[in-house]
């Protein structure tokens, strides 16, 4: 601009640069003149015009995230303006709603509900909300609700100029509340330029249900599930149960309240499907139920995905259905995190769990879920071999979810700091857990006697309550190994043997865990049947489950002595060494090269 200004205004003749008009004898050096400027502004103009091109196309990459293509947004807790206080629960179903249609959006990042439950009462500005999820639109509103009726508000705001992009009202008839909440979800994705493809436009706009008491039902049934999750208390868990069956009384293809049920039915018996076929057929029956009641629900698919992981052990089709229910929600958050596990626990690749982290990092932005988070990141650093990062998140988690004290014991015991371990572990609640943790770590620090006096209350306390969890049967072994170093060579074998023929039955009962083949490699080598040893810490190598630490651990657990100095023992040892180290570099080559 300055360049045309100043041609505009000048020319160049032979007494110099002269206002225009004023000068107007055309001799051979004013000819000549006026064409060096001309190709002087030609010349410079194309340098500026290169450059811009160098910047477009060679640091195009180096844009911040901020200037990324994908929008990021936040659905607030609509404001109830209905009289009745009581419809409280109708406006979250509509903001939950919304917020799914949205999720299904694949060019949409949506943090998740609980991530702004906090924001429900005396909220910050909109600004700081959005500063603290990390979005780039908010969108807020209310229902009122009166009798057949409904009237929703929705305002979406650009949250960094707190400036109100769209805004509409809808008063419909509530017969019409699922196409209001297709509408608003197509107004905010036009707002934000962003398109919706066919199939996502046929989920969004298709109903759940054609009774309307059906879906209150199951509104209010959700209500409690979601209160559950937060308390853990099982009566919200009976009250959620008994509504969704109320639904599907009156509506039996009703597939989200048929899910839900099934996600019920997981909760109350997870602690039993190791061992009765019965649960497990019933499991996968209500499962594929619910995907033949609706093909598009990507809740159905999570449920049956998590359970073919963590109880079945099928690897390949809990990868199949948690993919598929990310393919119809790709900001599910229950199945990235369930994806995770299978990616990092069982294909043993954490640089993809690694970006799967970073993904549930920005969309889980609610404090038990960044505790979540945090813990898996500690992990996952420690199985790599990056001790510093793991104690880095590991603290910042321990004030979120206090629990995860036992974790940093845990690394404590493997670096051999059993001192530092124990004390973590002394002001918590007597529990299965920690009086296994605490015989663990005496029994490594060598004081046998005072192991003794935690595994005799662990045992104890598990014949007593029953078995709760698979873990509660998985430390007669340690118990037998204390019995052993104190002499008791008759009843620590006995104990040896009772847990070979524990193992033996988790194995062939479904739930095969990897930790079988550990432990029955520690038993036999032990009992001194090397063969037997060396066989099934081949099979623990095979199905590449070094989480947790368990790399650590074998280096100096007592179980393995007799055959520590055994070629192949060394040789798995090397091995998996050089793989985290590998892992390592490739990590740090993406981290610097902002691809991480």
């Amino acid at each position: 601009p300055i360049f045309l200004v100043f041609a505009w205004l000048y020319e160049l003749t032979p007494k110099g640069f002269r206002r225009t008009g004023r000068y107007q004898e055309e001799t051979t050096d004013n000819k000549k003149a006026g064409r060096w400027l001309t190709n002087f502004i030609i010349g410079i103009l194309a340098i500026a015009l290169c450059f811009m091109i160098v910047e477009r196309v060679f640091f195009a990459g180096s844009q911040s995230p901020s200037q990324s293509t994908e929008a990021s947004i936040a659905v607030l807790p609509f404001r109830n303006d209905s009289p009745d206080e009581k419809n409280a629960y109708f406006c979250d179903g509509i903001s939950e709603g919304v917020r799914e249609n949205l999720s299904r959006i694949p060019s949409l990042s949506v943090v998740s509900r609980t991530s702004v439950e906090r924001f429900r009462e005396n909220p910050p500005s909109v600004a700081k909300i959005a500063e603290e999820l990390g979005v780039q639109y908010v969108l807020e509103g209310s229902v009122l609700r009166e009798e057949d009726r409904s009237v929703i508000r929705a305002r979406l705001i650009f949250a960094s100029e707190d400036r109100h992009l769209w805004s509409r009202e809808y008063d419909r008839d509530l017969e019409d509340i699922f196409s209001v909440m297709a509408e608003v979800t197509k107004n905010i994705a036009e707002e934000l330029e962003t398109t919706i493809s066919p199939e996502v436009l046929k989920n969004i706009e298709e109903k759940p249900t054609e009774d309307l008491t059906a879906y209150d039902y199951y509104l209010q049934g959700k209500e409690f599930m979601n209160k559950y999750f937060l308390s853990n208390d099982k009566r919200d868990l009976e009250q959620a149960d008994g509504l969704f069956q109320k639904a599907l009384a009156l509506d039996p293809t009703f597939a989200r309240a048929f899910t839900e049920r099934t996600l019920i039915f997981r909760e109350k018996h997870q602690y039993e499907f190791y061992n009765k076929q019965h649960l497990v057929d019933s499991m996968l029956y209500l499962c594929n139920k619910g995907i033949s009641l609706d093909a598009n629900l990507a809740d159905a698919y999570y449920v049956r995905g998590a359970f073919y992981d963590d109880f079945l052990y099928d690897i390949p089709r809990a990868m199949e259905d948690l993919n598929k229910a990310l393919e119809l929600n790709p900001n599910h958050i229950w199945s990235l995190r369930q994806l995770f596990y299978v990616t990092f626990l069982h294909q043993n690749n954490p640089i993809e769990a690694l970006k799967l982290l970073k993904r549930i990092e920005k969309l889980d932005r609610s404090t038990i879920g960044l505790g979540s988070t945090y813990d898996h990141y500690a992990y996952l650093y420690w199985d790599i071999g990056e001790r510093e990062k793991a104690y880095g998140y590991v603290e910042k988690a321990i004030p979120i979810i206090p629990p995860v004290k036992g974790r940093k014991a845990w690394f404590y015991h493997l670096e051999g700091r059993f001192e530092d371990a124990i004390p973590l572990w002394m002001g918590e609640p007597e529990s299965n857990e920690k009086l296994s943790a605490l015989g663990l770590f005496y029994s490594f620090a060598e004081d046998y006697e005072e192991a003794l006096k935690y595994y005799e209350k662990w045992a104890d306390k598990v014949n007593e309550e029953g078995v709760q969890h698979t873990a509660d049967i998985r430390d007669w072994h340690r118990y037998g190994k204390v019995l052993l170093s104190l002499g008791r060579e008759t009843e620590g074998k006995e104990l040896l043997y009772r847990q070979l023929n524990v193992n033996e039955e988790l194995g062939t009962n479904f739930q095969s865990a990897h930790t079988i083949y550990y432990e029955n490699a520690g038993i036999y080598a032990t009992l001194g049947d090397e063969k037997q040893a060396i066989e099934y810490l081949i099979k623990f190598d095979s199905v590449n489950r070094w989480d947790t630490g368990m790399l650590d651990l074998i280096q100096i657990d007592p179980m393995f002595d007799n055959i520590r100095e055994h070629q192949q023992f060394k040789d798995i040892i090397r091995s998996r060494r050089e793989q985290n180290r590998h892992f390592r570099e490739e990590i740090a080559r993406l981290e610097a090269a902002g691809e991480l």
